[in-house]
């Protein structure tokens, strides 16, 4: 069996948005299809509706939580309730907090253990990937309580300007924020992408940053492969990060995917192809552990 980590997927508002069930989904993940992975740990994100309002998005987020738990999905509130079968809970967009920060202790109480800041343009929080904006007053009080309470702070879809000053607040909490689906600038240039020197910060102080399968962030053309996705990690691991590089795969919430991955299950030929390139250690420090040693410290 083949362990796999991985720090973000989109999966729990497409089952939402389409009524389907966990266990056989016509989607990029469900049960049937990780039955090939032990253990098996997902991070799985709430997706704040980009066309929604601040507080519409929120009551989105509570009914795409009652749906998860019609179905029956558990969260696990801390590392050492971790199963050979287990999810995390995350938020993607912490606009939804619509300027009220008590709601960030709800998020905890329901079990939302990571918090993606942003995730395009002008928020309450800061600066999306496609701006240059700092956070705003209200962003900086968000990543302080997320710190005291024991919500992880997610840079993917910031901006550098709001995640610099994210991880400098971490720091000063003696955190450190993740990038769960970001991919290299120097390899694609595209500005969702993290710069070398953002990378090398994140890995000096000891984060974990995911590998993302969205095509346009592996390719500017887009025409990706597991080649190119490789390229990512290579590079990666030039800068250093060994023991931060994993996956955020980033599934049911991409258009498409690399050429010759389909689903979760095809990422054992991923997995293959990283053995061959790279060797059994750093296979399955991407796949389970760099994301796993994180997890026991921080969740």
């Amino acid at each position: 069996m083949i362990p796999l980590f991985d720090l973000h997927c989109d999966t729990l508002s497409q089952l939402y948005k389409t009524k389907q069930d966990v266990k056989d989904a016509n989607l990029n993940i469900s049960l049937d299809k990780i039955e090939g992975f032990s253990p098996y740990i997902q991070i799985m994100a709430i997706w704040s509706d980009s066309s929604l309002s601040n507080e519409d998005a929120y009551l989105e987020y509570l009914e795409v939580l009652r749906y998860a738990k019609k179905q029956n999905i558990f969260f696990a509130k801390n590392a050492s309730l971790l199963r050979q079968r287990s999810f995390f809970l995350a938020v993607e967009d912490a606009r939804i907090l619509s300027g009220d920060i008590s709601r960030l202790d709800k998020l905890y109480a329901d079990g939302v253990r990571a918090l993606t800041l942003n995730w395009k343009g002008e928020s309450i929080i800061g600066g999306g990937w496609d701006t240059d904006l700092p956070l705003t007053a209200f962003g900086k009080l968000v990543v302080n309580r997320a710190c005291s309470l024991g919500i992880i702070t997610d840079i993917s879809h910031s901006c550098e300007k709001s995640s610099y000053e994210a991880i400098e607040i971490c720091l000063n909490h003696n955190k450190i924020p993740i990038a769960s689906h970001s991919n290299s600038y120097s390899v694609c240039s595209h500005k969702r992408n993290l710069s070398d020197e953002l990378f090398s910060l994140l890995c000096k102080n000891g984060s974990i940053v995911g590998i993302s399968l969205a095509p346009e962030h592996l390719e500017l053309d887009k025409k990706a492969t597991i080649h190119s996705i490789l390229n990512h990690i290579y590079h990666y691991l030039s800068l250093g990060g060994e023991n931060t590089v994993c996956l955020g795969c980033d599934l049911d919430g991409v258009s498409s995917l690399p050429l010759g991955i389909k689903s979760v299950t095809d990422l054992k030929l991923l997995y293959n192809e990283i053995f061959d390139n790279f060797g059994r250690d750093i296979s399955m420090k991407i796949f389970f552990q760099n994301a796993f040693n994180f997890a026991c410290k921080y969740i």
